[in-house]
């Protein structure tokens, strides 16, 4: 039943971020904080469909034997976590650079969590 359980619920454990972001960024920055989630969400879950397309659900290299699926959660909890303190410390920031700054981040999460699920 657990197991059960936790096979339905860990594919989507990374919504949790939302309502963190929500209530950790500032009022102001929310609208972008929350694209930046739902958007890296969405493209973890185009990396994962691609790599178990291609039938390599663990890498194309042999180096780790984790599911490109725990790969990707990990890398982008990474960079959510440091997304998060960069807009909280940053309150007077004009939402242009707050748009830049998902933009980048997005970006550079991308491909890092790519190379890491080629591993």
């Amino acid at each position: 039943m657990v197991q059960q359980l936790l096979q339905v619920i860990y594919p989507w454990i990374d919504t949790i971020w939302l309502p963190i972001a929500f209530l950790f960024v500032h009022k102001h920055q929310r609208i972008w904080a929350l694209g930046y989630i739902v958007g890296c969400m969405i493209m973890m879950r185009m990396q994962v469909e691609l790599m178990e397309s291609i039938d390599h659900a663990n890498g194309l290299l042999p180096l780790m034997d984790s599911h490109v699926l725990t790969r990707g959660l990990v890398t982008y909890s990474v960079f959510h976590a440091f997304y998060l303190l960069i807009t909280r410390f940053s309150p007077g920031t004009h939402k242009h650079v707050v748009m830049a700054a998902s933009i980048s981040i997005f970006f550079t999460a991308m491909f890092v969590s790519t190379i890491i699920m080629l591993l």
